[in-house]
């Protein structure tokens, strides 16, 4: 049962910067001009990064060359390389990276630009309706006394908006969501299923949509 949402969280898209395109309609624009010749670096097959830009592909009726990586440690550093075109991953594994303005943000996958990138578009602005974001949340086992829950999300909450734990989330990518449990049950499900209507609209191959998904 839920306690409470506690953050959320969005993809950055980078790409080289000698590339032709440097934006994300750019990047549409030159991948439909060069059918599957646009390579894409995620964290692994199947994961949230690669459901992201499976996302972005259908919406922008695009095509691409899907290059999985072990892990988030050398997408930046291939991208900058030149090894591969494009990558998404997770601010906090981007962020990091000593020779980041080597790569070139081309937007965000949230649904609006955010303060730790004002200037960095929201790849909606080019692809309508268009969002990607992953969330993080507390649960208790069945049968955990009302005032328990309640402490708890209360404490949550409050540890959340401290400015020392506020300010170091929103630099790794994410937002604090302070919400009741309630508003935890009544999204839980809806963004299950998000989650499967995510892995049937992907088409993703065999191996792919074989992942099990349970409340």
């Amino acid at each position: 049962m839920p306690i409470a949402v506690s953050t959320t969280n969005y993809l950055g898209i980078v790409a080289n910067p000698d590339l032709p395109f440097k934006s994300v309609a750019e990047m549409i624009a030159y991948a439909k001009a060069n059918p599957g010749k646009l390579t894409v670096a995620t964290n692994g097959e199947g994961g949230f990064p690669h459901l992201a830009f499976e996302h972005l592909r259908l919406m922008g009726a695009f095509s691409f060359a899907h290059i999985p990586y072990k892990g988030s440690a050398a997408i930046a550093t291939d991208v900058i390389g030149g090894q591969v075109q494009v990558g998404i991953d997770g601010i906090t594994g981007l962020a990091p990276t000593s020779a980041r303005a080597a790569w070139r943000l081309l937007a965000i996958t949230n649904k609006t630009r955010v303060p730790l990138w004002p200037d960095t578009p929201a790849a909606a602005e080019t692809v309508p309706g268009y969002e990607s974001g992953g969330w993080f949340g507390y649960r208790r086992p069945a049968g955990t006394p009302r005032a328990i829950v309640l402490k708890l999300n209360e404490e949550i909450n409050r540890a959340m908006k401290l400015p020392d734990v506020s300010d170091k989330l929103v630099t790794a990518g994410l937002a604090v969501v302070a919400e009741s449990p309630e508003y935890f049950r009544r999204d839980h499900p809806q963004r299950l299923r998000q989650v499967r209507q995510a892995h049937a609209r992907h088409r993703l191959p065999a191996a792919v949509t074989g992942i099990a998904i349970s409340c």
